[in-house]
């Protein structure tokens, strides 16, 4: 039986998601998350409407000077405005150098590491939660419904937008993560990469255990605490976030392998 109504504690280190995955799939993904963190409470309203012809992307010399962020930012809102009709994923991309926060965290969620720096913004209100039953704590799965706008953005995204947008910016992408890349990496492998991380957490239709460690609380089971700070973030969303998430990322995978074998 539960011996209690579900404690409140106190927020987990970390538990921004970076979404990653979130920011990752949403604001560019060529777009923009997760992905950590995630954006839960009150919508804000849309970003205003965008011209009918959106700028285009100038052609640039390989060693010319990068466009100016706002000129990046302001391509991409055009670009991206039609991706979603929620207002959250358009509060989302009023932030400012997206394409620079798009690269560090898809930099960060392919080795593993939270992106939270990265999308503060996204930070969910409440306070991860747990109840006790027959001696076992376990996560209380009412806590998971912070990260619900989250998903619900993503799993609305139109994936050949940005799949589309991705391709018109992937070189200018590829040009910031060099600056502090080693010579000759990829970004696109980079973001390949990030998918994967993705892809590798376990959705959990089943109780999940945590033992108290400090302030914090960490996975009894040791093969979920063996996972990487951005999978653990991703999986602290709740399995119903998290198919949409997934689902979403699979979708852009294909469509990004179509693009890639036409001639």
């Amino acid at each position: 039986m539960d011996n209690g109504s579900g404690a409140m504690v106190k927020l987990e280190r970390g538990a921004l998601v970076g979404w990653g995955l979130v920011i990752l799939v949403a604001v560019v993904l060529a777009g923009a998350g997760a992905w950590h963190g995630l954006l839960h409470g009150k919508p804000e309203a849309p970003v205003a409407t965008v011209p009918m012809a959106p700028p285009a992307v100038v052609a640039r010399a390989p060693d010319a000077p990068l466009p100016p962020t706002a000129e990046i930012d302001t391509l991409l809102r055009a670009r991206l405005s039609g991706a979603s009709s929620l207002a959250e994923f358009g509060a989302w991309l009023r932030e400012a150098d997206l394409l620079r926060r798009f690269v560090g965290v898809v930099s960060n969620m392919a080795e593993g590491d939270s992106p939270r720096a990265l999308v503060a913004f996204l930070a969910p209100t409440g306070e991860f939660q747990v109840r006790t039953q027959e001696g076992r704590t376990l996560v209380a799965p009412r806590g998971y419904t912070r990260y619900d706008t989250v998903g619900r953005v993503v799993g609305s995204l139109d994936a050949t937008l940005l799949v589309d947008t991705y391709r018109e910016v992937r070189t200018l992408a590829q040009r910031l993560y060099q600056e502090s890349a080693p010579p000759g990496s990829s970004f696109e492998a980079t973001l390949l990469r990030a998918f994967e991380q993705v892809l590798a957490v376990p959705v959990l239709e089943r109780d999940v255990e945590v033992l108290a460690k400090g302030a914090l609380y960490v996975y009894a089971d040791p093969q979920l605490e063996a996972l990487t700070s951005a999978q653990k973030h991703l999986l602290r969303m709740g399995p119903a976030n998290l198919r949409l998430i997934q689902g979403k990322v699979r979708e852009v995978q294909l469509k990004l392998t179509q693009q890639a074998s036409r001639p």
